[in-house]
């Protein structure tokens, strides 16, 4: 499997403290890698790099056959590569509005959006909520908007930080089912998170953060113990 984008040279320090000093990471194309570590092991700080949204001390990126230092780089992971923090941002407006918000930046007329708006919430399974005020939703609520206004963007990269966190299970397993069906779709995904159990077995590879290193480990193949959410379709309509 090839490479979507090649990070090398990450480095990073703040209050003088060196957080990352990463070599070399990879991303492959069409594939999930689940990225774990302890509390304040630099995995929010990667994403905001990864995303373009945080300066490192050092980097160089290949992605789209260009090798790219930082200034030429940051437009580019911040147009084609989303980062979704654990307590996502939803605007002051309904469900649907939340979703057609970057359709409408990009300058894509009404009917198109709207008809993209609709499918999007019918992949997600959240069509009944598409007239409800987006501070009126649970947190689960919130994270699969977030997920479909993610989604709805076909970015080349989805970053999730923590996804099913502060969850209860039912909600957990409707996020986690929207995750699979992502990578069922081949959207490339990179997930952080301290509930690994939750969606491990969407890995195709683990990479584990410590001392600023990143480490590979061999990912939870699918097993017994581990519940396909196939049949959630018919169960998502409460949190």
């Amino acid at each position: 499997m090839s490479d979507l984008i090649d990070y090398h040279g990450i480095k990073i320090s703040l209050s003088g403290k060196l957080i990352l000093d990463i070599d070399h990471l990879a991303v492959k194309a069409h594939q999930c890698t689940l990225v774990t570590g302890q509390n304040g092991s630099g995995k929010t700080t990667l994403f905001k790099i990864m995303s373009g949204l945080l300066r490192p001390d050092s980097i160089q990126v290949d992605y789209q056959g260009r090798q790219m230092n930082w200034k030429q780089a940051k437009p580019v992971l911040q147009r084609d590569i989303i980062y979704l923090h654990q307590q996502p941002y939803l605007f002051d407006a309904s469900v649907a509005d939340n979703v057609a918000y970057g359709l409408y930046r990009r300058g894509e007329s009404k009917n198109s959006v709207q008809k993209k708006v609709f499918q999007a919430l019918d992949w997600a399974n959240l069509s009944h909520l598409a007239q409800r005020h987006a501070k009126h939703l649970s947190g689960g609520e919130k994270q699969r908007v977030a997920l479909t206004r993610a989604r709805i963007l076909a970015p080349s990269l989805l970053l999730l930080d923590e996804p099913t966190a502060s969850m209860d299970n039912e909600a957990k397993q409707q996020t986690a089912y929207l995750l699979q069906r992502l990578k069922e779709e081949g959207v490339c995904v990179v997930i952080s998170s301290h509930e690994s159990h939750t969606v491990d077995h969407l890995a195709d590879h683990h990479l584990c953060i410590e001392h600023g290193k990143i480490t590979a480990l061999e990912p939870v193949k699918q097993s017994a113990k581990v519940t396909v959410l196939n049949h959630v379709k018919n169960t998502l309509s409460h949190d």
